[in-house]
């Protein structure tokens, strides 16, 4: 299964806003399982989630979810298969930026704006081999860098 679905025509390569079924700004699905609440921010599991990326396995796919909305996913990838999913990534997302050939860290970003705005992240652990996907609603994020974080209520004065 492709990441974002089915097989892909040319003119419909890139990267899509939100991950597989889910869009940006979706609530979390009844079936999914809170791994972490934060009360800003929930991370989910999808029981009986494919945990492929084009047939390659991968360890976990946790969901973030910002004041009930898709904000984010984190795929973990296991060092045997980090490679097959970084050319998969490449065949759907086309060639990403790497700012840094030392480090394997690759970037793409669509050139949607708004709700559709999306971009990733595939970062190769050095010394395990092992890897992260994360793939971000731009809009949440900035959204996210702008809502006021609520303050905690003023302490009590002491009584006498």
């Amino acid at each position: 299964m492709a990441l974002f679905g089915g097989p892909k025509k040319d003119d419909e390569r890139g990267l899509r806003p939100g991950f597989r079924d889910l869009k940006w700004g979706d609530p979390p699905k009844k079936e999914m399982s809170v791994l972490d609440d934060t009360g800003e921010d929930r991370f989910c599991l999808l029981p009986n989630d494919d945990l492929t990326v084009n047939g390659a396995p991968v360890d976990r796919i946790i969901y973030k979810f910002w004041q009930g909305r898709l904000a984010e996913v984190l795929v973990e990838i296991p060092a045997a298969t980090a490679d097959a999913v970084f050319k998969a990534l490449v065949q759907e997302w086309g060639k990403p930026h790497r700012p840094n050939a030392f480090i394997e860290d690759y970037f793409w970003q669509n050139k949607k704006q708004g709700v559709e705005a999306t971009s990733a992240a595939f970062s190769k652990n050095p010394g395990t081999k092992a890897a992260t996907l994360v793939v971000t609603s731009r809009y949440i994020q900035a959204k996210r860098m702008i809502v006021p974080v609520p303050a905690a209520p003023p302490a009590s004065p002491p009584k006498p």
